[in-house]
């Protein structure tokens, strides 16, 4: 009886595993790449996420779906511009073609 529950709980580790290993890769659209940098500049408005922009004003709150437009998609990247015209400033996101932010700074150089 040990051994069948060692068993079942050996094979019920490797399925998760792979599970966790193997997710959902699926590329998203250039729409939802705009969704995606609008809920990083949202959350930026709170708080410092580690990128070159640091934390935003409450300015960038305000921004609306016409603000982020796509810069760019190529090498399996999408690049998205958000323009500020309360402070006349623009950031740029790198994101995959699965929306994992890669880099994000104000001089769309990556």
């Amino acid at each position: 009886m040990k051994n069948l529950i060692v068993m079942l709980f050996v094979g019920l580790m490797l399925n998760t595993g792979i599970a966790f290993a193997h997710g959902d890769h699926k590329m998203i659209s250039a729409k939802d790449a705009i969704q995606v940098a609008i809920k990083v500049t949202q959350k930026l408005t709170f708080k410092d996420l580690g990128y070159k922009v640091g934390k935003l004003d409450e300015s960038w709150k305000a921004l609306t779906t016409e603000e982020f437009k796509l810069y760019a998609a190529q090498d399996n990247r999408y690049k998205v511009s958000a323009f500020n015209k309360d402070n006349n400033k623009v950031i740029y996101f790198l994101m995959t073609m699965s929306g994992e932010l890669l880099q994000l700074n104000s001089e769309a150089k990556f």
